[in-house]
């Protein structure tokens, strides 16, 4: 049997590959990890790895691209929205979409901030959440005056990253402030409704 045979005969080897990446990943950060430490988590030996990757890095950018993939699609609910719709459904969006998304992929979230936290992150993956957003809005597709860069900035700054910073803290802040979870995520909800919310309120003509 041929190398190649060998290597793509292990059942869905580049789904465990990169499920085991996510998790060395977020506990020993994308420099402190290595491909021995995934193979491990994996269960396969480390020239499996090379036969689907090239390295780390190109791990990294799989990983990041499937996750940018799935939020296009969820993002598809909300494409043609108003802002006055926005206004109204912004809560029940997050509470019954985008959490479980979030939840979901809050491993690779905490990755993607940590590598784009890094003063030399000249091209900070996270950005491209909101590029993909603003991407797949039809407001902005469709209107000939509309400001960009202050969409980019309103959906970046006062929804996304708090949502991801949430995210990485609420466990945390739960156990330290003595708060059931479901509180808590209720408080959060209705503040992003109530803050982001008042963006798209005030473009509504």
């Amino acid at each position: 049997m041929k190398k190649g045979e060998i290597m793509s005969n292990v059942p869905d080897a580049r789904g465990r590959i990169l499920s085991a990446a996510v998790k060395v990943f977020a506990e020993k950060s994308f420099e402190g990890s290595r491909i021995a430490d995934i193979a491990k988590i994996a269960n396969v030996p480390n020239s499996l790895i090379y036969y689907h990757f090239k390295n780390k890095d190109d791990i990294l950018e799989v990983l990041i691209k499937n996750v940018l993939d799935e939020y296009s699609q969820l993002l598809q609910i909300a494409k043609n929205d108003s802002h006055s719709n926005k206004t109204k459904t912004i809560a029940d969006r997050i509470e019954n979409h985008y959490w479980g998304f979030a939840l979901k992929n809050v491993d690779l979230i905490r990755i993607m901030l940590i590598e784009s936290l890094k003063k030399s992150a000249d091209m900070p993956s996270i950005f491209k959440a909101v590029e993909e957003l603003i991407k797949n809005d039809s407001e902005v597709i469709k209107a000939n005056d509309y400001s960009i860069h202050e969409r980019l900035v309103a959906e970046f700054f006062t929804i996304q990253v708090p949502i991801f910073i949430f995210l990485c803290f609420k466990k945390q802040w739960c156990d330290y402030f003595n708060i059931a979870e479901e509180d808590l995520n209720r408080l959060f909800t209705n503040l992003i409704a109530e803050t982001h919310g008042a963006y798209h309120k005030n473009r509504i003509e």
